[in-house]
């Protein structure tokens, strides 16, 4: 059984959408459970009128994750994107299709952006450098690696996740720790009411590899400013990112960002 985990702020526009794809795609004994992360417009209302589930929680993605999660008692959670506008297939639909089909713990929702100007810079300029050295293992999940749409084996969501948008870096990491195996599920092209927040989200990433690295044995603790200063840069590098104003500057200067060489560290995997 699933439960489909909808974290909701201020998404009062589009949440019934994602909603009426995740009753379509639930069997009997399934859960739709939309979490209101403290929005202020009519979020909850739109969400129960469309038929989920509504539990009211904090302010945060991941803190609105971690409150679902202590109400899922089901072999399988799936988390969906409440800003979903459109999308050619039912999106919670074929990520449950591929985890019954499959063997792997970990459906990643990998898909394209409607609008071709979308450039995922906090995804390839801090994600992907961070993870491919202080955890290889993790591996290639899909050029949105960071995607909202995902499908988890909840016996392997084993610790609290981060309460901010660290929490799919996290996912993508803890996950792969804990010996469970992923599979990338392509969803097509999906248009979203994407809202750009500056750097707030890179860094919010970027510090949960981090943490996670120095928790791990991957940094020591006294290498781990040289690494922030690392990250700060980079989140500099993408802050005044508009892929509609010189997209082919933005992406040299990013590609520089991302291609920085890393500070020094002594590796001890033995934590």
């Amino acid at each position: 059984m699933f439960t489909f985990v909808i974290p909701a702020y201020n998404e009062e526009a589009t949440v019934a959408t994602i909603v009426e794809q995740a009753r379509s795609a639930a069997h009997p004994g399934d859960r739709v459970l939309v979490v209101d992360s403290a929005s202020t417009d009519d979020t909850a209302t739109e969400a129960a009128r469309a038929g989920a589930e509504v539990l009211r929680g904090p302010r945060g993605k991941g803190a609105a994750m971690n409150a679902a999660l202590a109400e899922v008692r089901t072999e399988w959670v799936c988390f969906l994107d409440a800003d979903l506008v459109s999308s050619k297939d039912n999106v919670p639909a074929v990520l449950r299709d591929a985890a019954a089909s499959g063997t792997a713990a970990h459906i990643v929702g990998d898909y394209e952006y409607d609008y071709p100007g979308t450039i995922l810079s906090s995804t390839f300029t801090i994600y992907e450098p961070l993870t491919a050295e202080l955890f290889p293992e993790v591996g290639f999940l899909g050029a949105n690696s960071l995607t909202g749409y995902r499908a988890i084996r909840t016996e392997h969501i084993r610790k609290t996740l981060p309460a901010d948008f660290g929490v799919e870096a996290f996912l993508n990491i803890s996950i792969a720790l804990d010996g469970g195996t992923a599979s990338v599920c392509h969803l097509g092209i999906i248009e979203s009411r994407f809202r750009y927040n500056g750097g707030s989200m890179a860094h919010e990433i970027g510090r949960a590899i981090l943490d996670m690295a120095v928790a791990h044995g991957r940094l020591r603790p006294q290498e781990r400013p040289a690494w922030d200063s690392w990250l700060d840069e980079g989140v500099a590098a993408i802050t005044p990112q508009k892929a509609d104003s010189g997209r082919s500057a933005t992406l040299a200067r990013l590609f520089t960002a991302a291609r920085r060489p890393m500070p020094p560290r002594k590796q001890d995997r033995s934590a």
